[in-house]
């Protein structure tokens, strides 16, 4: 049973997001951002190796714009509450390659998400710091499975598998394996069963948004990161 390092991963690390000041200053919006009124609800996070910058655009959108260090874009995900429909988050994942040049869009996509209405903006950004986790590296060919919540060293920082959403990895170890997912499901989901993107990956995104299920059975038998 396979299972992507890149996908653990992001559900490790996100958890662990330190919400403190950033003396880093995001760089310029993209071409065609919303304008946000004056003295709407911001919040600006420090993860590790980057900034997240989260705005609460009106009640029908929230943004987040993750940064690197050096203020380029390198991350976006817009959360919509669509008029009878489930929340739906559209995702931009921007080229490292061509840093600083406007629309060097290196991926895309959008999911359906499990939650009741918008997030609040520490959960927005959880998600996303998990959803530009997955999709950054879903073509890394890295697969494994251990227990609980796999930190790829160097992703964020931290380890939630006993923390308050480690069973949210359980769920998605688990529906990966019902189905038959890959990584890849991310990124092309096309490729794979229609399950793997509108259950298993949009649940886990609601789960990172909006949950605290609790810790990870790892925690229980004390085999949290062993192989299975």
């Amino acid at each position: 049973m396979r299972r992507a390092l890149l996908r653990l991963a992001a559900l490790a690390a996100v958890g662990a997001l330190a919400f403190v000041g950033c003396s880093v200053e995001p760089g310029p919006e993209p071409a065609g951002d919303p304008q946000v009124e004056e003295g709407a609800e911001t919040l600006t996070v420090e993860l590790d190796g980057s900034v997240a910058h989260a705005v609460r655009v009106d009640l029908s959108r929230v943004r987040v714009d993750i940064y690197d260090l050096a203020g380029d874009l390198q991350f976006s995900a817009d959360y919509r509450a669509i008029e009878g429909q489930k929340p739906a988050v559209e995702w931009t994942l921007f080229d490292p390659a061509a840093a600083g040049e406007s629309g060097a869009v290196a991926a895309s996509g959008s999911l359906e998400v499990e939650m009741e209405q918008l997030p609040a903006l520490d959960g927005a950004i959880t998600g996303a710091a998990l959803i530009h986790a997955q999709v950054s590296r879903a073509d890394s060919g890295v697969d494994y499975d251990n227990w609980g919540c796999d930190l790829l060293p160097g992703a964020y920082n931290g380890v939630i598998s006993c923390g308050t959403k480690g069973a949210c990895c359980d769920a998605h170890d688990a529906c990966f394996a019902r189905y038959g997912c890959a990584a890849g499901s991310w990124t092309r989901p096309w490729d794979y069963a229609w399950q793997c993107s509108a259950i298993c990956n949009a649940t886990a995104v609601g789960c990172f948004t909006s949950l605290n299920p609790g810790p990870s059975v790892c925690c229980f038998r004390g085999n949290c990161g062993q192989p299975r």
